[in-house]
């Protein structure tokens, strides 16, 4: 049985030489490349950080040049240090990865729900409400005659 619920949706649309564009879907599937882009990179970042980390363990005497800080004497690159090194990259690539998640949840979603359609909803929810009341006073008003 239908309820009477009324939900409108806002779709934006751009126009560009004669050919129309659902401007969340455009705007989303950019978003998308550019995240999707961006954790490429802070993946490849990981694989560069683990090489230095490989180059630090057969020469402790780069570790200065590799990641710009020096351990005290005697040089020894150990596994804590390893996973130091690891994080920054990872924390990168996973913020990158949920950005490109949420992109993508955006540009599946198709519509917006603006605060301006739930007080338009609150609106017809208001007249709703004044019509039945109408109706009912209406019907009374019939029924006495």
């Amino acid at each position: 049985m239908w309820s009477g619920e009324v939900v409108m949706h806002r779709v934006i649309w751009l126009r560009l030489g004669g050919r129309r564009f659902h401007l969340l879907k455009l705007a989303g599937s950019f978003f998308v490349f550019a995240f999707v882009l961006k954790a490429l990179e802070a993946a490849y970042q990981i694989f560069v950080t683990v090489n230095k980390a490989i180059y630090a363990q057969a020469k402790p005497d780069l570790i200065g040049q590799l990641f710009g800080w020096a351990i005290a004497a005697p040089y020894n690159f150990s596994s804590e240090d390893l996973v130091g090194v690891l994080l920054g990259p990872i924390a990168n690539f996973l913020f990158w990865l949920g950005l490109a998640v949420a992109a993508l949840m955006i540009y599946q979603s198709g519509k917006v729900i603006l605060p301006v359609e739930e007080w338009e909803q609150q609106i017809s929810e208001h007249h709703r409400r004044l019509i039945s009341k109408a109706r009912e006073a209406h019907a009374k008003t019939y029924r006495k005659r």
